[in-house]
């Protein structure tokens, strides 16, 4: 009984909170504070009045953040186009290095070179000059050298594809080779003559050879030549037309993807597209033709002698570029 007696007067020594209007709770939340009435012993004694209007919502201020002023940096120096040259020494790659190329503008040198010869065999007695973009990305890469024909390389990008052009030879042509090469690695289906179609179902004359092959393999060209028409042809769906030269025109149709671009040089065995059934076909195959002065002949019997075939357009253009490279200033080793 003693223990309830202590407990009860104990409970009524605490302070309670006293009842407030709604509005008067609104406003002692909107202060975040509570009455001295409530119990708060950080609150201040505050008698509504008639001067005080309830709120139903007060923002927290907000202070405005002002970040630090950094200093200025100063404005990086505009980089140009830089040339670069020096002797080969004891190895033309650490020599590359010491003249100021970057271990990529190095790379790129080296496998510039290597498109025309071995990077191996490059003497000590021979000089290296290479011309770089303002972003430090190799446009020219020449080699001088002395017991054989010097280089430059001038990096000339068409139709979205790069490659390294020798502006030394451009304008020379280069003799294509005698004799013609498989354009597919596949095996003749049809004969050049007369034969029964097999989707029009009558005798008509066949003007090339089909090879047979599956779907994707690569087509190359027969012979060096200058692709003079690459798209879509009728019945003969997507196809590469290539002169030779001396009135020898080839074609390569059905073809499910082109890579080759009108008005490029192509090479004997370089890749113009892959084997498809696009036109009037029956099925994935190579048809190819031979025409000599624009009249169709037996592809077997043909074959391709030695033309020179010139694009010379695109000489006048790199040597007009090789010209504005080699006027770059020099850094010497």
């Amino acid at each position: 009984m003693l223990a309830l007696l202590c407990s009860g007067v104990a409970w009524a020594s605490l302070p309670r909170a006293a009842y407030a209007p709604l509005d008067s709770q609104g406003q002692w939340h909107a202060l975040g504070l509570a009455p001295m009435s409530g119990g708060s012993v950080t609150g201040m004694p505050m008698a509504p009045t008639e001067a005080v209007e309830a709120v139903d919502f007060v923002p927290k201020r907000a202070v405005a953040f002002q970040a630090p002023v950094a200093a200025p940096k100063p404005a990086p120096a505009a980089a140009g186009p830089l040339r670069i040259r020096g002797s080969v020494g004891d190895g033309l790659y650490w020599s590359l290095r010491a003249a100021g190329a970057s271990p990529q503008v190095a790379a790129q040198y080296l496998a510039a070179l290597a498109t025309e010869i071995d990077v191996g065999e490059v003497g000590p007695s021979e000089r290296f000059d290479l011309v770089l973009s303002a972003n430090r990305d190799l446009l020219y890469a020449g080699l001088d050298r002395i017991a054989d024909s010097d280089l430059q390389l001038v990096r000339w990008t068409a139709n979205g594809r790069s490659a390294w052009i020798d502006a030394a030879n451009v304008g020379k042509p280069a003799a294509a080779a005698d004799g013609m090469t498989w354009p597919v690695a596949g095996h003749i289906t049809s004969y050049f003559g007369y034969r029964y179609h097999p989707i029009l179902h009558f005798s008509r004359f066949h003007a090339g050879v089909d090879f047979g092959a599956s779907w994707g393999s690569p087509i190359v060209a027969a012979a060096d030549g200058q692709v003079v028409r690459a798209g879509w042809s009728g019945g003969y769906g997507r196809q590469v037309r290539i002169w030779h030269g001396g009135g020898l025109t080839t074609t390569y149709s059905h073809m499910s993807e082109i890579v080759a671009a009108p008005g490029t040089l192509v090479r004997r065995g370089q890749l113009i597209g892959y084997v498809g059934s696009s036109g009037l076909s029956t099925g994935p195959h190579l048809h190819y033709e031979v025409l000599r002065d624009g009249s169709p002949v037996n592809p077997l019997a043909v074959r391709f002698v030695s033309t020179p075939v010139v694009d010379t357009h695109l000489a006048e253009a790199v040597k007009t570029r090789l010209k504005a490279l080699l006027s770059v200033g020099v850094k010497r080793a």
